[in-house]
Order: structure tokens, then C-alpha cells, then sequence
């Protein structure tokens, strides 16, 4: 197994086989039709009976297997987080502050090029610029925006094509379906940037029994993404429309605290929208997401609250750290430690998601069992 989202994490899944379908229909029954698919792109392309259609995965047909590779991949299908353990310390996931962590720093990258396209710091298209270039992987799967906000994932061997994907969305899009389906040209080393339920379900996929028809073997290095939540496509863009009219979005940011505005770039123009107006719009399979600093990755990265044009990042396996270290001596990017306050906060937000998200787990599987 390789690297740090397989080896050091022990995942059990649901083995009551009696009474759970685990093909198409126990995705449709448990995730889809209950509203949870976020969209992440891990069951896209994999058969004829699941497409992508405006930011939601849309089922075309029925499906008689009873195992398929659509469930055994997504990272809403039964997965007891209760029994979730960290081996090295023996800890019960819900307890664990965010996952293994080797060093949390703050960073940002060297260039005028990262600062003026990517967000905040520019850290992990700087890192992933600087693993290609050392062939420490031969291509990477990004998401970028393919038409107005949606996002969607592409293949990226280039600066050139970094650039194209640079930036934040705050939108969920199909990211890894760019793995299944992506036309390789015989890459031996691939790289991967996602959120968290993307980073949780490649470890669903290389840790399935089921056969691989993907070249998800051939994943080096993971950097994932901080996220609290994400939004739903369709109703975030008629909002939006409702709000700005027609006019082309080039930018997102979010504003931390206290002011926590989410700021929209149109043709120059500054669009400032409360955080409460777009909150309707999360999707409801972030509800019960515990994870916000993306736990299964090599390397994870967000911004810093109240510093601009830094990134908090935490290093937390050894490949992750080696490139990290390289990138450093090599002065592609530079740290500083995360203020004490700062890690404490970060601390603090990771264990609410936790402790939210495993009591709307219990609140839905008690609902689902008394409605039986």
C-alpha cells in the first residue's frame, strides 16, 4: 500500500451483506436518493448508468449487481466513523484533532506568478507545480471551472495548465472522474488535489477488493483542500444570476471572521455577499462530513484566518514531507510557524465538524430506523 491515506489509517465499512445491496441500488437507496452525493466524481465513468448533469450525479438505468464499484468508492456509502482508529495512537477518530499531523506551518510560495493567480498563499499549486518538474509525479488531477462556476477535474502535466485551474470555486464538482476516464498517456506517477470527501474516497478505491479499472494505483501524492462545506451547482447559480445578472464570475473568496463575506469578481466589480445568504445552498452531504482539514492526504493546505496571502499546512507522511522539505531548500516556497492561536482555532473547528457530523450521522440513522 502506498502512502500514508492507506497505510496508517484503518477503515471498516458496513458488512451486513443480508441486508444492504452494494451496487447502484444501494447508492441510489442510501446516498442518492437521500440527498448525501456531493458530487465528488469517484463513481463517474465507471459504468454506462451513471452521468454527471449540472453539478449532480444522475442515475440512467437500473443496475443488477449486487456489488459495484459506484458504492464501494463513494465516501457516503457506509462507513462507521465511530471505528475509525489512527494506529500510532489509538484513538477513536472522533477524537483525533485532525488526523496524523508530522508539522503544521504556514506557507506561502516564492513567485509573483502564484500570488497573482492562485488563492491565498499559492502553496499547493506551487507544490504541485514543483513535483512534476522533479518527476516526483508525471501528471495531476486538478479542478477547474469548465463552464460559468461548475467545476469539474482535469488532467494537468504543465504550469500552463496549473494556471488554468488556480483558485476557489466553493463549489463540489466531479473532480475524480477526471481518473477514470482522463485519456493517460502511459503516466506511471499521478498526483491528486481534492477536497476531503475526494481524498477519503480515493483511500475507498485503492482500498477496495473489487477489480481496478483505473490507474488509481498509480497515485503518488494527495494534497487536500480545507473545507467546511461546499455548495449545490443549480441553486448557488440561479442565486447568483438573481443577484448579478449574466455578468462572467472570475473570482470567489471567502473572508474569515468577523466579517465572513463571500466575495464576488465580476469585470472588475466587487460583489460582497453575507455568508448567511449563501448557506441554503450547502449541500446536505456536508452535514455529515467530519472531516475538514482532508485527513487521508499526504499534504493538506488551507488559508490563514486574518493573515493574508499565507496557507496554513499541515505535513503528514513522509513522502509528503520529503517534497515539502525539498521544495523548501530549494526556495520554491517559505514557512514560518502558525501563530499558537492559529493551530488552536484550527484545532477546535476540526473537532466541531467532527463532533457535528457523527450527530447528524446518529440523528439520520435513527430516523432511517424508526421509519422501518
Amino acid at each position: 500500500m502506498k502512502g500514508l491515506y492507506y497505510s496508517e489509517f484503518k477503515v471498516n465499512f458496513d458488512r451486513d451483506e443480508f441486508e444492504m445491496n452494494k451496487g447502484l441500488k444501494g447508492l441510489e437507496e442510501r446516498v442518492l436518493s437521500q440527498g448525501l452525493c456531493v458530487s465528488c466524481g469517484a463513481c463517474l465513468s465507471l459504468c454506462p448508468y451513471l452521468r454527471s448533469w449540472q453539478g449532480r450525479v444522475v442515475k440512467l438505468h437500473d443496475c443488477g449487481l449486487d456489488e459495484g464499484r459506484c458504492f464501494a468508492y463513494c465516501p457516503k456509502a457506509e462507513i462507521d466513523l465511530e471505528r475509525i482508529d489512527h494506529k500510532e495512537i489509538n484513538q477513536k477518530y472522533k477524537k483525533i484533532e485532525m488526523g496524523p499531523v508530522k508539522k503544521v506551518l504556514m506557507v506561502r510560495a516564492k513567485g509573483t506568478i502564484w500570488a497573482k493567480k492562485a488563492q491565498s498563499g499559492g502553496v499547493v499549486s506551487a507544490l504541485i507545480d514543483f513535483a512534476l518538474g522533479k518527476k516526483a509525479i508525471d501528471a495531476a488531477i486538478l479542478t477547474q471551472r469548465e463552464t460559468d462556476i461548475l467545476p469539474g477535474g482535469r488532467i494537468v502535466r504543465n504550469r500552463e495548465d496549473i494556471l488554468t485551474c488556480a483558485g476557489s470555486s466553493y463549489i463540489s464538482g466531479p473532480t475524480l472522474e477526471a481518473l477514470h476516464k482522463g485519456l493517460w498517456q502511459g503516466e506511471e506517477k499521478i498526483g491528486v488535489v481534492g477536497l476531503p470527501c475526494q481524498a477519503l474516497a480515493l483511500t475507498r478505491m485503492r482500498s477496495s477488493s473489487l477489480e481496478k479499472r483505473t490507474p488509481v494505483d498509480k497515485v503518488e501524492l494527495v494534497i487536500g483542500l480545507f473545507c467546511t462545506w461546499a455548495l449545490e451547482y443549480e441553486q448557488f447559480s440561479t442565486f447568483l444570476k438573481g443577484k448579478l445578472g449574466q455578468s462572467p464570475i472570475h473570482k470567489l473568496e471567502i473572508t474569515p471572521p468577523p466579517e465572513r463575506l463571500l466575495k464576488v469578481y465580476t469585470n472588475g466589480q466587487l460583489h460582497p455577499l453575507p455568508i448567511d445568504e449563501i448557506r441554503p445552498f450547502i449541500r446536505k452531504g456536508c452535514h455529515v462530513c467530519s472531516d475538514m482539514t482532508a485527513e487521508f492526504s499526504d499534504i493538506s493546505a488551507g488559508t490563514v484566518e486574518g493573515i493574508e496571502g499565507w496557507n496554513t499546512v499541515i505535513i503528514r507522511s513522509d513522502r509528503g514531507e520529503a517534497l515539502f522539505k525539498e521544495a523548501e531548500e530549494e526556495g520554491i516556497i517559505e514557512c514560518q510557524l502558525l501563530p499558537e492561536d492559529h493551530l488552536e482555532h484550527l484545532k477546535e473547528a476540526s473537532l466541531l465538524k467532527k463532533e457535528r457530523a457523527i450527530n447528524n450521522i446518529r440523528e439520520r440513522e435513527q430516523s432511517r430506523g424508526k421509519s422501518r
